[in-house]
């Protein structure tokens, strides 16, 4: 579909080189948060899944890119 090639494209404007590879493994290519973190190497020694806190800080940056170019580019 031509309107997510270009927010995908536009995505890729924004976001720094990690984010977007983090993008693309999330909302591209569809993989878990679990998968996307051990493909991005992130991992901690407490319990919680892999790189949590800096995974999910990321991903929330990502997030609020993703709203601001939706609210600033006109998709449909």
């Amino acid at each position: 579909d031509k309107t997510i090639l270009i927010f995908h494209a536009e995505m890729k404007k924004v976001l720094k080189p990690v984010e977007y590879r983090i993008y693309d493994l999330l909302f591209i290519q569809n993989l878990s948060e679990e998968e996307a973190a051990e493909i991005m190497g992130y991992h901690t020694s407490e319990s919680r899944k892999a790189g949590y806190n800096n995974f999910i800080r990321t991903k929330k940056a990502i997030l609020a890119k993703a709203h601001k170019i939706k609210n600033e580019i006109d998709l449909f």
